[in-house]
């Protein structure tokens, strides 16, 4: 790889010997070089085609906008997040995170803030990436003396969940469940005319119960137990008829929006759910 010139000490442009522009990620690549400076293959850490991007702008644009602290931390934040998450992102993070960040940090100092009423769900859906997020807070708010608004919880927790190599669910899928989570519980709350109680137990677990419930919709994956006792059923329609009768609206509002059925097994989980987090 050839040099030809630095974003910061460890991002460069390089092209290779068929003339390929390549963007690549390393301690020191970019530091003290002079154009046409050969770069080992073993000092790269990541790479990719410069003329691709997973981002809305063209990534060279993107580089270019970035300041290059922000971009220092950004591969910093991934670094710690991999290490505390165990995983290895996929290479557009840096990119997407880098953007993001530069964004967030403009809208901080502006006191610019997105309102957002998802934070609790995302919580606790995805708890691991979710203290990353508010790790990689730290790190601006240490590095850059910038303090991110507690929004960016949620949408730093989006990004470590999206990014993971191992993790294919597409950004459009994650919001798709958070939405459709934050739908099932305005529709309970109505139901039953109440605010639920966010901090207990019994809440983490209806979301928890949720969250696998939708991800085996999502993938077609049908919950492999026997149906249960037509009997049982009937007895626990009976003795917790309002929390079915939330379970039947919930039936309706998925039926209706995706075309998904509920299972006699789901109806039964979903309707015992319903009745512990309603319970005063």
């Amino acid at each position: 790889m050839k040099f030809i010139k630095a974003f910061n000490n460890n991002v460069a442009l390089v092209k290779d010997d068929s003339e390929l522009e390549w963007i690549i990620m390393g301690t020191g690549v970019g530091f003290q070089k002079s154009k046409g400076d050969l770069i080992p293959e073993e000092d790269i850490r990541r790479k990719f085609v410069a003329e691709q991007s997973s981002t809305r702008k063209p990534i060279m644009q993107v580089l270019n906008e970035i300041d290059p602290k922000v971009l220092d931390v950004s591969v910093e934040i991934i670094k710690n997040a991999e290490s505390s998450l165990k995983v290895t992102f996929t290479n557009s993070i840096y990119l997407t995170l880098a953007d993001h960040l530069s964004f967030a940090i403009k809208r901080s100092n502006e006191r610019i803030d997105y309102a957002e009423a998802s934070r609790w769900e995302v919580k606790n859906l995805y708890p691991k990436e979710y203290e990353a997020a508010k790790e990689a807070i730290r790190q601006v708010f240490d590095k850059l003396d910038v303090l991110l608004p507690k929004s960016e919880e949620t949408f730093l927790t989006y990004h470590f969940v999206n990014g993971q190599q191992e993790n294919k669910t597409k950004m459009e899928e994650t919001l798709k469940m958070t939405e459709l989570i934050n739908r099932v519980i305005e529709l309970v709350q109505y139901h039953f005319q109440i605010k639920l109680d966010e901090d207990s137990l019994n809440y983490t677990r209806f979301v928890t119960h949720l969250r696998y419930f939708l991800i085996r919709q999502m993938k077609q994956d049908a919950l492999e137990q026997e149906e249960v006792d037509k009997t049982l059923l009937e007895l626990v329609k009976t003795k917790y008829e309002k929390a079915y009768q939330a379970v039947e609206k919930i039936a309706k509002l998925l039926e209706t929006k995706y075309g998904w059925t509920l299972s006699s097994n789901e109806r039964l989980y979903l309707t015992l759910h319903v009745w512990r987090v309603t319970k005063r």
